[in-house]
């Protein structure tokens, strides 16, 4: 049995203590940038993108980067340019690589 699919891992994250939630109107919240990444197995093959989402602290409601007010898209755009895509997501894929050139040199050899 081979397991698949998708996964969210967070990359860095941003309080907003300022913030007042449009859900329940209290001061507090927190901006994340997420890698979405396909995995076989559970190791990594591809990163697909990176998302950005808030939560506040309250109500734990959630908002997706469509929906954000000013200072969650400021800090949204400042989380993304620090947030790098990991190596380690491409390790699946670099391993299946390997795999082949070896495969293909010893065919020719």
């Amino acid at each position: 049995m081979i397991l698949f699919g998708r996964k969210d891992k967070v990359l860095k994250t941003l309080e907003l203590p300022c913030e007042v939630c449009e859900h329940c109107s209290k001061k507090g919240g927190v901006v994340s940038i997420f890698q979405i990444y396909y995995h076989v197995g559970l190791i990594p093959i591809m990163p697909l993108s990176r998302r950005a989402a808030s939560q506040c602290y309250s109500c734990r409601k959630v908002k997706l980067e469509k929906n954000f007010s000013i200072t969650q898209k400021k800090g949204a755009l400042s989380l993304k340019k620090e947030a790098k895509t990991p190596f380690w997501t491409l390790t699946g894929a670099s391993l299946i690589l390997i795999y082949i050139v070896i495969n293909l040199l010893l065919k020719f050899l």
